[in-house]
């Protein structure tokens, strides 16, 4: 079964909004201070166990799952028609559109 239009275009935005929610999440989660540890060069600080790198980390894969899956339904053949991609970066709405989908 291939994706429709509107099943690509859920699945970039369902990726972008968890993106951006992963985002958010991991920002509000960061610790505020450390705790100080002296030592013979200066002071290190040691912070408590958080999730915030890893919600940076499943935002940012999140984000590259979104960006790869615009970037293929630009070429998705529907319905078994596909236009040969050098007609389509011969029109200037076309390049447009890809560098701002880009």
């Amino acid at each position: 079964m291939a994706p429709t239009i509107k099943q690509m275009a859920l699945i970039v935005s369902l990726f972008g909004f968890v993106s951006f929610v992963l985002g958010v999440l991991a920002e509000n989660k960061k610790p505020a201070v450390g705790t100080p540890i002296p030592n013979g060069n200066g002071v290190t600080c040691k912070y408590p166990t958080d999730p915030t790198v890893t919600l940076g980390y499943l935002s940012t894969v999140f984000l590259i799952g979104s960006t790869v899956t615009g970037y293929l339904s630009l070429f998705y053949p529907y319905k078994g028609m596909s236009i040969p991609q050098g007609v389509l970066f011969k029109h200037t709405t076309f390049m447009v559109f890809f560098n701002i989908a880009l």
